[in-house]
């Protein structure tokens, strides 16, 4: 049995360009071009980048991007409903995520700009550039500041993963 039998009937909610989303614990009719819609949309794409990512690392590195995506997920359902026990478990799960990347981080300071040199690390850097941009999304709509907070920190862990991975340290050197 499918889960969604309008596919049979070419009559799937959101056919025409709309479709219902859930925000702060309301349903409501919205296009697919709402800045709440867009916003779930960055959100999946950031929360599948996290999750490819984890499967192509190896420990710790894997579990840290799997808490990260399960972060995002909880995030999403805080979003939807506005239940404050999403952004506490969203929040204890980067906490967990904090903890194992601290337990394989580099010792010595970062001192110049990065770029990956393995797949995995690129595909950690990718699920860091959608959680930006899921940042930037959120940073758009109002009484979204814990989200957004919480978002940047993810993305700096994310960052953190790539650099136990193989990467390029690149330093500008001004000319004179």
């Amino acid at each position: 049995m499918l889960t969604k039998p309008c596919l049979l009937l070419f009559a799937c909610p959101g056919d025409k360009g709309d479709t219902v989303v859930y925000w702060r614990g309301e349903a409501r009719a919205a296009r697919k071009d709402d800045p709440v819609v867009k916003l779930y949309g960055a959100l999946d794409t950031a929360i599948a980048a996290s999750h490819k990512a984890a499967n192509v690392l190896p420990r710790p590195q894997s579990r840290v991007m799997r808490l990260i995506a399960f972060s995002l997920m909880e995030l999403g359902f805080y979003l939807a409903t506005g239940r404050a026990e999403y952004l506490d478990t969203a929040t204890a799960l980067y906490k967990r995520a904090l903890k194992k990347a601290y337990s394989t981080a580099p010792e010595e300071p970062l001192r110049s700009w990065i770029a990956c040199a393995s797949p995995e690390c690129s595909a950690v850097d990718e699920a860091r550039v959608w959680i930006r941009w899921v940042e930037r999304r959120a940073t758009s709509l109002e009484g979204t500041e814990v989200v957004v907070k919480l978002l940047n920190q993810l993305s700096n862990l994310a960052f953190e993963v790539m650099r136990t991975l193989p990467h390029i340290e690149y330093r500008h050197r001004p000319v004179v």
